[in-house]
């Protein structure tokens, strides 16, 4: 039988790194001090008044499918945040929202890159985020994020991979798994927001 190709572009990637991840919780289970930098799960309880407003929402029957661009409250509000952040119109068809971050990066690099591209991205990195990139049959490109600079990714660095094939520069802020935020001045470094 024939599979699609992206069968082929995530071949062995993904599972070593869960490894570590299951490591670590075993580590953890047994009694170990960890600090994990791999899913991202909130260390603290969730909040008891959003506990019971989502059991509220589901008692009063709210137990099926939400709108599918967002619900018309949420984009409201997000296109009042925006428009007023911008200082010019964000209209609610501007908007969509995607029920997590996975889905949502493979829709953008869906959207950005094809096969041959580059895609630039701060290392160390999420766990996801290699196969993320190599779905879309796109290259990944790391980028040192070095301690010594708080893990903050430095112009420099992104300037010196840069490359005719490069498409997207992936920045997240705070950044995953460090927790490094970069600095306004850090954006404006010449390189880093301009390159592309």
């Amino acid at each position: 039988m024939k599979y699609a190709s992206v069968t082929d572009r995530l071949a062995g990637l993904g599972g070593a790194k869960w490894a570590v991840h299951a490591r670590a919780r075993a580590m953890k289970a047994a009694g170990e001090k960890i600090i994990e930098l791999t899913i991202g799960e909130p260390d603290v309880p969730t909040p008891g008044r959003l506990v019971d407003a989502a059991a509220q929402a589901m008692r009063a029957g709210r137990t099926g499918y939400s709108n599918g661009r967002g619900e018309p409250a949420l984009v409201a509000a997000l296109s009042a945040r925006y428009t007023a952040r911008r200082g010019r119109p964000i209209g609610p068809d501007q908007i969509m929202c995607l029920p997590g971050t996975q889905t949502t990066l493979y829709a953008i690099l869906r959207t950005l890159v094809e096969t041959g591209d580059e895609v630039l991205v701060g290392d160390p990195m999420y766990a996801t985020y290699e196969g993320q990139i190599a779905q879309s049959g796109a290259r990944m490109v790391p980028v040192p994020l070095r301690p010594e600079k708080g893990f903050r990714m430095q112009a420099a660095d992104v300037v010196a991979r840069i490359t005719p094939r490069t498409r997207v520069l992936f920045l997240n802020t705070p950044h995953n798994p460090t927790g490094a935020v970069l600095r306004p001045a850090d954006i404006r470094a010449p390189g880093l927001g301009r390159s592309l």
